[in-house]
């Protein structure tokens, strides 16, 4: 299978002289079509810094970082927005849904910036299964923290990306919940052929993915 994401010999500094810190050190990284990869490791090991930068959300010092055979490191930052949504779903600690919309129009939003995602058995579906349903027509002040990252996790789902990055998706739900999490992104990448990145600190989580990196010191290691 093909390469959905790949790090090559990515670095990334901080400051200069005696403020320097160097987050990530010469990582490279893949992760294939259809396969859920977790990233584990202690606070402050590099670990947000890797996604952030997976995601093309910030630059690395050195390295480069593709999506598909797409280059990240030339692109402008229109070219850069336009496949970071087209490509690329990212789900975030704290559920990044517009306060002003409902949650059923959070996927009327996706639905309108690309009238080609519109597909509402898909939505129906996402919303059965992560058990939110019922709470289409609420706001995100009406739901609690898990809630709100469900809609959220359903929405990264609804828009299709080839690529999936999850930082700590599971944070705010509780063990039934993250399980159901956890088995549909492995169904999700499995199905629908996406690769899946799953930062996370849960280790009962790591028997549903395929493979298991630790970044430690801004280094990474594989473990399975």
């Amino acid at each position: 299978m093909t390469n959905v994401l790949e790090l090559s010999s990515v670095s990334k500094k901080y400051g200069s002289d005696h403020t320097e810190v160097i987050a990530l050190k010469e990582l490279s990284f893949a992760v294939k079509a259809g396969e859920f990869v977790a990233v584990i490791g202690p606070s402050g090991s590099g670990k947000s810094t890797f996604l952030t930068i997976a995601a093309g959300l910030q630059k690395p010092t050195s390295g480069d970082v593709l999506v598909g055979n797409q280059s990240l490191n030339n692109l402008s930052k229109k070219q850069l927005l336009d496949l970071r949504f087209k490509k690329i779903g990212f789900i975030l600690q704290s559920s990044n849904l517009v306060p002003f919309l409902k949650v059923e129009d959070q996927f009327h939003l996706i639905e309108k910036v690309d009238k080609s995602r519109r597909n509402e058995e898909k939505k129906i579906e996402l919303l059965k299964t992560l058990g939110i349903y019922d709470l289409k027509d609420k706001y995100p002040r009406d739901l609690s923290g898990g809630e709100r990252q469900r809609v959220a996790i359903a929405c990264a789902l609804y828009h299709e990306p080839d690529v999936i990055l999850a930082d700590e998706p599971t944070a705010s739900l509780d063990t039934e919940k993250a399980f159901d999490v956890v088995k549909l992104l492995g169904r999700e990448a499995k199905d629908k052929n996406k690769g899946i990145v799953m930062v996370t600190h849960d280790e009962r989580l790591l028997e549903y993915c395929d493979r298991v990196v630790r970044i430690r010191d801004g280094e990474l290691e594989e473990l399975n």
